[in-house]
């Protein structure tokens, strides 16, 4: 007889199995694309500027050149790049990899987690493969990109869970968890946190046990201490920066909830439409249906619960997200593995309990019709999707512009680069090749030069006014990029 505890060789397999279908969308393609405009970039610009001044607490992007643009996310993940940047150096890959470990780790806690308490693998191996095979996931700015939502998803996902098990098992361990993960989800994200929230009190509430909650003092002592540390950071950022909190809230939190910030507007339907048709697809037309195991006579109690708890956190947040004025498709990403999970449980039951139990022609054949269409066609489609996962903005051309001079001319170490007045990227790689390798690389946006002057541009709109207000020749270019050396004014 197996002991409960010993892992097999078939179950040595599927994690092998599990570890390569994971590997590559997540780690294999990390390094292809150069940074990212927008969030990555500027979160990069955020870690360069800790990892170069020792200021951890800093909430500003200042470098000189660039827009003035106060950062009110806090920084809980961004000193956890800042650790690989010592280990690996200045690159993509001390971006990106910290949130690809997050997400295998992640992964990992959900694996034992099912074994654990739900007595099977399979439902882990489900779960991971339904996350891999959403376009919501395995696209930029989520999986495929070192920004902060996937890190924030994964620790509200771990929230969930230990919340989900304190109530079941009422151990300390679970509600420390708890306080943990919803301090890291505050500290990337901040209130933004408090969305799953009113999901887990609506469960509570299902389940009978608001009183214990209510009146369980240490509920209350985790309660205080998140928000001691929360409130702590938020003060001393104030206290450095005033009028911090004043732009968080007005700015980034209630102003992004009753107003369409920077142009990014929907109807009330739109975060719906977003999960439904793009980022879980036909995925979320199988999370109410999960709901029907709850009528099963052969599901156990531990795991109705657990459905509960995932079905009263989905809708809830997808409500509460919908009323929000700002709309922007990764908001509504992080019930994308509350369903995974709900699917996974409920495809689980229906193959232990009704398929599992027919004659092997019919197990089989249902089981690979069953795999086909509900992973393998997915799957392939986000394989392609890294693969071909190209620049989008042109400021995404420097790194790579960059890196050819300093292949073809290493000792070509000073010159000037223009972009745009939020040229993120181009600074990134400013400031890493500044700090790695002894540059003396400038910025400027005003496209002001001197007679002799070494200049560098990837944008159209900034080398049309090269070229309308200087005489130059051209040294180099690559795909719209060009290096030009200034003669004269016109």
């Amino acid at each position: 007889m197996t002991k409960p505890n010993t892992v097999n060789v078939a179950t040595v397999g599927w994690i092998l199995l599990l570890g390569i279908l994971i590997y590559i969308p997540t780690f294999h393609f990390m390094s292809q694309v150069p940074i990212r405009h927008w969030d990555e970039s500027l979160f990069g610009l955020r870690a360069l500027h800790m990892y170069s001044t020792g200021d951890y607490m800093s909430n500003f992007d200042l470098y000189e050149g660039l827009m003035d643009h106060r950062n009110t996310k806090l920084p809980f993940t961004t000193w956890i790049q800042v650790l690989f940047m010592k280990i690996v150096g200045i690159n993509v890959i001390a971006l990106r990899l910290p949130i690809a470990l997050i997400f295998v780790a992640t992964i990992g806690y959900i694996f034992r987690y099912t074994h654990k308490h739900l007595s099977t693998y399979a439902i882990g191996i489900m779960f991971a493969v339904l996350l891999l095979c959403s376009p919501g996931i395995v696209r930029e700015h989520i999986l495929l990109t070192g920004d902060q939502d996937l890190p924030f998803i994964c620790y509200l996902m771990i929230m969930v869970i230990s919340y989900h098990q304190y109530l079941q098992h009422g151990k300390s361990k679970y509600l420390i968890a708890f306080g943990l993960t919803i301090t890291a989800a505050l500290l990337t994200k901040n209130l933004f946190a408090g969305a799953f929230l009113p999901g887990l009190f609506i469960y509570t509430i299902l389940i009978g046990k608001l009183k214990s909650i209510l009146t369980n003092k240490n509920v209350w002592l985790m309660i205080l201490s998140v928000i001691m540390v929360y409130s702590g950071v938020i003060f001393y950022l104030n206290y450095q920066y005033p009028g911090f909190v004043d732009r968080m809230w007005g700015y980034e939190l209630m102003g992004r909830y009753t107003d369409a910030k920077d142009g990014h507007k929907g109807d009330f339907s739109f975060f719906f439409t977003e999960i439904a048709f793009n980022g879980f697809k036909w995925y979320f037309w199988l999370v109410p249906i999960s709901l029907l195991a709850l009528l099963s006579k052969d599901i156990n109690r531990n795991t109705s619960q657990l459905l509960i708890c995932l079905a009263s956190v989905f809708f809830s947040f997808l409500l509460l997200i919908s009323f929000a004025e700002t709309k922007l498709y990764w908001y509504v990403t992080p019930i994308i593995p509350i369903g995974a999970m709900m699917i996974a449980i409920s495809l689980h039951h229906l193959y232990a309990h009704y398929i599992s139990r027919q004659n092997g022609v019919i197990k089989y054949g249902l089981t690979i019709i069953g795999v086909c269409t509900l992973f393998m066609w997915p799957y392939k489609k986000s394989i392609d999707y890294a693969m071909n996962h190209k620049t989008i903005h042109k400021e995404e051309n420097f790194g790579k512009f960059i890196e050819l001079l300093s292949n073809d001319n290493p000792e070509r170490k000073s010159y000037t680069i223009t972009s745009g007045k939020f040229g993120t990227p181009s600074m990134w790689y400013i400031q890493k090749y500044n700090i790695e390798k002894g540059y003396n690389l400038k910025y400027k946006r005003d496209n002001q030069f001197e007679d002799g002057e070494l200049v560098m541009t990837c944008l159209p709109d900034m080398g049309a006014l090269l070229h309308e207000k200087y005489n130059y020749e051209v040294w180099e270019e690559h795909e719209g990029c060009k290096f030009v050396k200034i003669l004269n004014e016109k």
